[in-house]
């Protein structure tokens, strides 16, 4: 398997300034099976998404909420990122029994603070990194997003799949390059469910893409 990143004319997103944000989980988006051959490696990996409080974006003259994207594996293993991240993020160790086993929808429409800086790149656009991801300050609250505007995609589960399609394009394909696509049924629906109708121009070039560890 393989996948080439390349330029492919979309639209460019500016960074966000290097500072802390309030955010809210908004998607959990499995990729399946992702195989490393660089490292000659294979393992279940996920999207987490977040809506930035406050923060727009302004695509073809419409206003879109700023969202940002961090790839985890499935593990909560000690040296894991997804532990350190959800213990800042929850502000308490795992007990025992969660570490055998923590339900991550349970992190969905979940507030925290962001913290974003911006890494430079030689010839290439700034990208923002989420460099730490902690709990609000206590007594602080926000309001949840809308049920609608969650997205929550398991490639286990069929009953999920209606949210595939309301993942961004760019996870699209790398879901599509996942070993279990086939295998897990998504294949067969996507083919027989999603329209094929994306034209050049419509994909959005994010470039915290490029620093997916596959």
């Amino acid at each position: 398997m393989s996948m080439i990143a390349k330029d492919n004319g979309g639209i460019s997103i500016p960074p966000l300034q290097n500072g802390v944000y309030i955010a809210i989980c908004s998607g959990l988006i499995d990729l399946g099976i992702q195989v490393s051959e660089q490292f000659g490696t294979k393992s279940r990996k996920m999207i987490v998404q977040w809506t930035v409080l406050d923060e727009t974006i302004e695509i073809n003259g419409e206003k879109l909420p700023r969202v940002m994207h961090k790839q985890y594996g499935f593990s909560i293993g000690a040296k894991s990122n997804l532990r350190k991240d959800l213990e800042s993020w929850r502000g308490r160790a795992f007990t025992d029994s969660e570490l055998n086993g923590f339900d991550l929808k349970n992190i969905l429409n979940v507030p925290c603070q962001m913290q974003i800086i911006t890494k430079e790149r030689v010839g290439k656009s700034d990208v923002n990194n989420i460099s730490g991801i902690m709990s609000l300050p206590k007594g602080n609250s926000v309001d949840k997003l809308n049920e609608k505007d969650l997205i929550y995609f398991d490639i286990e589960d069929l009953n999920t799949y209606k949210d595939f399609e309301r993942a961004p394009k760019w996870i699209q394909e790398v879901i599509k390059q996942a070993e279990n696509y086939e295998s897990s049924g998504l294949k067969k629906y996507v083919e027989e469910n999603i329209k094929e109708d994306i034209e050049d121009g419509e994909f959005i070039t994010v470039d915290d893409t490029e620093d997916l560890p596959f």
